[in-house]
């Protein structure tokens, strides 16, 4: 507001009158008309008569009157310095607002350029997979569950004696299957606690791999977003 109409509103507080609220400041009422009426601004003498009479704060009046006001009283010296300290005050938070738009603008830049950099065609992955019927023991040919999938028939005496293998063989069926990013071969053999394992490529996929910075876009439009922000806020304060 205008400093007339924060004089004014003071005086209505104290209910006075404008002769009355002359009177208690020791000034004419035709002056203080015009002081109310933004015609004209009082030196610091008469501001100090206002002040002791109205019971006026310095730091409240200038955080109530318009700036463009404060700089038609900086002659007087009490309004000069809670303006100076003022000024200071937003300068600082001015400043603080710069630097953090400055950091988020920093942040979100490195974070985008990383997607924008990383964002070419997306790279392949190949798996391959292979698979273990059982567990053999170390003296049996890597073949031994073959049998599990022949079909025994005749009249040879040995038929009983491989049907009774079948059905052993059957019985220790315990598959497991290990996934690989490298090719190894058709086959290959570990070695476990009681034996070995014999596992066989029964399958091999090929899979496209999203880049690992793709994540990045989304907080890096948040800290453009915020450095923006902040920079908008920055100025609005002068």
């Amino acid at each position: 507001m205008k400093f007339g109409d924060y004089l004014r509103q003071m005086r209505e507080a104290q209910g006075w009158t404008q002769p009355e609220a002359a009177a208690r400041a020791d000034i004419e009422q035709s002056y203080l008309s015009k002081l109310e009426t933004g015609k004209s601004y009082p030196s610091e003498d008469i501001f100090n008569r206002l002040t002791r009479a109205y019971d006026i704060d310095a730091a409240d009046m200038t955080a109530n009157v318009f700036s463009s006001e404060l700089d038609k009283l900086r002659e007087i010296k009490e309004v000069r310095e809670v303006v100076l300290t003022k000024q200071k005050q937003e300068t600082k938070l001015t400043r603080g607002w710069l630097v953090a738009g400055l950091a988020c603008l920093m942040i979100g830049g490195a974070c985008l350029g990383l997607v924008v950099v990383d964002s070419g065609p997306a790279s392949s992955r190949q798996e391959f997979h292979y698979k273990s019927v059982g567990e053999l023991k170390n003296d049996e040919p890597l073949d031994a569950f073959d049998i599990v999938g022949d079909t025994i028939t005749g009249s040879s005496p040995l038929v009983p004696e491989l049907k009774a293998r079948q059905l052993e063989m059957i019985d220790r069926i315990h598959e497991r299957i290990e996934s690989h990013e490298r090719y190894r071969g058709p086959s290959y053999i570990t070695k476990t606690f009681s034996g070995r394992r014999v596992y066989t490529l029964f399958d091999s996929r090929t899979y496209d791999v999203d880049s690992p910075f793709k994540w990045l876009f989304a907080p890096a439009l948040m800290f453009l977003a915020g450095s923006f922000g902040c920079f908008f806020i920055s100025f609005r304060w002068k």
